[in-house]
Parts: structure tokens; C-alpha cells; sequence
């Protein structure tokens, strides 16, 4: 779509407001609307981030806002209720990302021009391809991305006029990963598509004049890149509809902190005539490891009717180590290349799989599944701005737990350590994420933090120390998500087990959590219990604090 003219976006900007009616077909049809409003604008391969595009954007969302709030949902079945406030929270999302994060403006890191994961990104970022390109459209769609790159770093240096020092240095160091990729498809392009030598050697000149003036705007940058102690509440509560504050967080956190070292040093001291599994060091082996694991996971949750396991949850084969975009660096050597370099993740999973498959498995792999048969035309979408994930990830992390305490690591001590260590990691992170956001913290004394606090396996120029804080620093409420999801659903599962007594079964506990869909976890547990708990207050959101 072509750029609109600045009078447009200015007629756009102060647009007539949006009548809606009070029915289910009118919630609908409304965020089918705002779906569509908020959808990035593209000239050519390049999406819109200018000022007055993002303007028109808000001045959009704003609009469909105040019609939904217009909206009296107070007669309709509570599932259609948590429709409604599912919209609304996502809608508020896009309202916090114009007011407070305004990445188009903040991050070098949004203009990432390669979708190799980090993070937060803009619309038409591509991935490297498979070479060579035999389907004559993914040639042409990948011809015009890589040599719209050059003019879209020049509209990212037009637009990024609120620099913040812990985002620039992050964005140097992944863009210079960028320019190295791009380096290596210039010489990979010669041998099968060599008309795109010079767009791939266009597109590395111009990350690195993009690194070049990075580095320049760094010392003026603000020192301050964090969204402010009292917007992070805002935020948690009101967007993400957390029922937590800054201050509940930091205390429990620090709790489950505590709790999973002690239950760690125990765990050691029973089996400290153990020894910790040797990491694997092959790839043949570390699949082999992982098809165990998965055929244990799958046939326990089965044969302990823990949760239904659909026929179509099927692992794949041969998936590999975790990959990190890091690891996409040509820089960097293949996962078992000696010396073999491991991320924090890496050294658990090559050991013993079995803790993480829990997350992976029936945890992430299954909610991808399910959302991609789930036709409900709002929750059936994916949410914008990350607003389930402390759903996603939620679930992923009590599942490991729960399958410990289910019995699912008892023959297998060692792993039932990495499980605490991987526990205590999540948990140290937390510290450091409320502290970064409430600028207190810079992100390397959050970095020295959890690396510090992570009982093994980690040191501070982790890869996986890096990557998690960095991210979390970027999408505010992506760490803390893991443990105040898992806290949710347990106490989600408390609140039910008292409501129905002996007649409570977990099995049909975890099918019902799991059949609302990937949606914050106050709507679920409101539409399992009937009773609205904290939803009422999020919902009646005060004006967002000025920092």
C-alpha cells in the first residue's frame, strides 16, 4: 500500500468516531476493525514507522477504544464478557506502545531488516532463505525485501529520534550479527541467484554505515531506558491483567528465589553420590537424548491422565538444539563444532532433556496446535504485543513442576537438579527485570545479576543472559510472565479444587484451562469459577501515570 498524503493522515488523525452496537456480531465486527487499523502501512517492501504514520495509527486505535468502552457488555454470558476484555486489553497494548515503548523511536533493534529472532521487530522483516530459491514468487518477495534494506535503515535513522543507551548497544550488536549475515549471502548468492550479489552487498554496506552512526548517537542517547516503576504497574495490571504490583513481584519473586536453591541443595545433598550427567557431543546423540524424553513425556501424561494428549501433538524429529540468533551469526561455529560452546539452556538440555521437553512439549508446541485449529474469531488470534504470553509461558513453566511433584523425574535425580537450576534461573531474573524497568538497574548490572544468582552454568557474557534481559528490557512483562503465570494457575487450580471437592479431577482442571485458549489467565479463571475476582478492577483502568 502506497504512503498516504500528510492531509489524510491528518483527516485520519482526528477521524469521526466509531458507533458500535451492544451485540456479539458488533464486538466482532469492532476488532475485526481495529485489527485491520493497526496493521502497519507499506510502501513497496517497506513498512511505515514515520511520525505521521504512527499518529494516524494511534489517533486509529484510540478511536476503536472508546467505541468498545461505549460498549454495555453487562447482560451477556460471561464467556462473551471475556471476549470483550480480551480486546480491550489488547487494545490498551497498542495505546501503551504509542504513549511509553514507542519502539520505532527508542530501538535500533526494532528496524531489525532479518527475522532471525530478536524480538520485537518491524512488519516485512524476512529470513535468510534456503538457497537456491526455486519458487519464482519467494524469489520476488525476496529480491525486493533485501534491496529495500539500504532505504529502510535511512527511514530507521529518520525515526529514531528517542535514543536510549542500553537499546543502542543492543542494537549495535545485532545489527552487527545482521551485517555479517548479509556478508555471508553475498558470497552465498554468487553460486545460484548472482544478479542479488550487489542488493546483498548494498544491504551490508548500509547495516554497517547503520552500526557507524549507532555508535555515534550513543553518548547523547538517554541513560533511561526502562518504562518507569509506576507505568510497569499500569501496564501489568490493566494490559497484561497481572494481578500483581512492582512491589508483589519483586517479594515473591525473591521468594521463589529462595525456594528453589534450598529445594536444590537438598536435592544434591540426597543424591550427592551422583554424578551430574556429562553433556552429550553430538548431534546424533543429542536426538537420540530428546526422542527418549519426549516418548517418556507423552506416554506419562497419557497413562497418569494428567491431560489429554491430541493425537496430532507430535514432536518432531530431528529439531536440533536450541537456537539462539546468536548462533545465526556466521561468526559463530555449529552447535557440536569443537570446542563445543554452550548457552545456559544448552548445558541442561544436553544433559537431560527431560526438564525442558516439559515446557516444549505439551507446553509451547501444543498451544501453537491448538491456536492453529482454534477459529474463535477473537481468541483464535494471535495476540498482538505479547499480551498472552504470560498464558504461554505460564502454562509452559508450571508444567514443569507440576510434572516434578507428579512424579515425572523420580527415577532420575540429576534431573530433578537441572530442574531446580533452570528454576532458579527464571526466578533470578525477575529482580533484574523490575529493576531495569523501574530504572534502577542498567541492563548490565541486570545481566552481572542473574548471571550471578544462576547457580551453574552461567556466566555474564551468556548467550542466554544477554538474550533474556535484552528482550525483556524491549517488551516490558516477557520474563516475569513465566513464574506469575505458573503462580496464577496454581492458584487457579486451588480456587477450583475448592469449588468442586472430590468431584475435582486434574485432568478435566488442565483440558478446561487449555480449551479457553492461549488468553490472559484472570479471563480464564474467570470464565472456569464464574467469579470475576480482580477482573472488575482491570477493567476500570486509571488515567497511565506520566512515568
Amino acid at each position: 500500500m502506497r504512503l498516504l498524503p500528510l492531509f489524510a493522515v491528518l483527516l485520519l488523525s482526528v477521524g469521526t468516531p466509531i458507533q458500535a452496537g451492544n451485540t456479539d456480531d458488533a464486538l466482532v465486527t469492532l476488532y475485526a476493525s481495529f485489527r485491520d487499523a493497526v496493521e502497519p502501512r507499506f510502501d513497496g517492501a517497506i513498512a511505515d514507522y514515520s511520525p505521521q504514520a504512527m499518529a494516524a495509527r494511534h489517533a486509529a486505535a484510540l478511536r476503536h477504544q472508546a467505541a468498545l468502552e461505549a460498549m454495555d457488555d453487562s447482560g451477556w454470558p460471561i464467556s462473551r464478557r471475556v471476549d470483550y476484555l480480551l480486546a480491550l486489553a489488547e487494545m490498551r497494548s497498542v495505546d501503551f506502545q504509542h504513549r511509553v515503548i514507542r519502539p520505532w523511536a527508542r530501538d535500533p533493534s526494532f528496524y531489525s531488516t532479518l527475522d532471525i529472532g530478536w524480538g520485537p521487530k518491524i512488519a516485512g522483516a524476512f529470513a535468510p532463505p534456503v538457497l537456491p530459491i526455486e519458487d519464482p514468487v519467494a524469489l520476488a518477495r525476496f529480491s525486493d525485501s533485501l534491496r529495500a534494506v539500504p532505504a529502510l535503515l535511512d527511514r530507521a535513522r529518520a525515526n529514531l529520534t528517542d535514543l536510549r543507551r542500553d537499546l543502542v548497544d543492543l542494537g549495535i550488536a545485532h545489527k552487527r550479527t545482521e551485517m555479517r549475515i548479509f556478508g555471508q549471502m553475498e558470497r552465498n548468492l554468487a553460486g545460484y541467484h548472482p544478479d542479488l550479489v550487489p542488493a546483498a552487498a548494498a544491504a551490508r554496506h548500509a547495516t554497517a554505515e547503520f552500526v557507524a552512526w549507532l555508535e555515534s548517537e550513543r553518548a547523547g542517547a538517554s541513560p533511561q531506558s526502562g518504562v518507569g516503576r509506576a507505568r510497569f504497574d499500569w501496564y501489568v495490571r490493566h494490559v497484561l491483567l497481572i494481578p500483581y504490583s512492582w512491589e508483589d513481584m519483586r517479594r515473591l519473586g525473591e521468594r521463589e528465589y529462595q525456594r528453589s536453591i534450598a529445594f536444590l541443595r537438598i536435592e544434591e545433598h540426597e543424591h550427592r553420590a551422583v554424578p551430574m550427567p556429562a553433556p552429550v557431543t553430538s548431534l546424533a546423540a543429542f536426538e537420540a537424548l530428546r526422542e527418549e524424553a519426549d516418548a517418556e513425556l507423552l506416554a506419562f501424561l497419557r497413562d497418569r491422565d494428567i491431560m489429554t494428549v491430541p493425537d496430532y501433538l507430535v514432536p518432531p524429529r530431528n529439531e536440533g538444539p536450541y537456537v539462539m540468533p546468536v548462533d545465526r551469526d556466521p561468526a559463530s561455529s555449529g552447535p557440536f563444532d569443537p570446542p563445543i560452546r554452550r548457552n545456559f539452556f544448552r548445558e541442561t538440555e544436553d544433559r537431560d532433556p527431560r526438564p525442558l521437553r516439559a515446557h516444549n512439549v505439551p507446553g509451547h508446541l501444543l498451544d501453537t496446535l491448538n491456536r492453529a485449529r482454534d477459529d474463535r474469531p477473537i481468541r483464535g488470534r494471535e495476540r498482538l504485543n505479547f499480551i498472552d504470553s504470560s498464558r504461554i509461558e505460564g502454562w509452559a513453566f508450571y508444567l514443569e513442576e507440576m510434572l516434578l511433584q507428579a512424579g515425572f523425574l523420580d527415577e532420575r535425580p540429576k534431573a530433578r537438579e537441572i530442574h531446580y537450576i533452570l528454576q532458579a534461573k527464571r526466578a533470578a531474573r525477575i529482580l533484574p527485570e523490575l529493576n531495569i524497568h523501574a530504572n534502577e538497574w542498567t541492563l548490565d548490572e541486570a545481566i552481572r545479576s542473574m548471571s550471578g544468582r544462576t547457580p551453574y552454568w552461567m556466566e555474564a557474557d551468556d548467550d542466554t543472559a544477554i538474550y533474556d534481559l535484552g528482550l525483556y528490557l524491549r517488551q516490558p512483562g516477557l520474563g516475569i510472565n513465566y513464574y506469575f503465570g505458573k503462580l496464577q494457575i496454581e492458584a487457579l487450580l486451588v480456587a477450583r479444587a475448592a469449588q468442586l471437592g472430590e468431584s475435582f479431577d486434574l485432568k478435566a482442571f488442565h483440558d478446561e484451562f487449555l480449551a479457553a485458549g492461549p488468553i490472559p489467565i484472570a479471563l480464564i479463571a474467570w470464565e472456569m469459577t464464574g467469579e470475576p475476582g480482580a477482573v472488575a478492577d482491570m477493567r476500570r483502568a486509571p488515567p497511565l501515570p506520566d512515568r
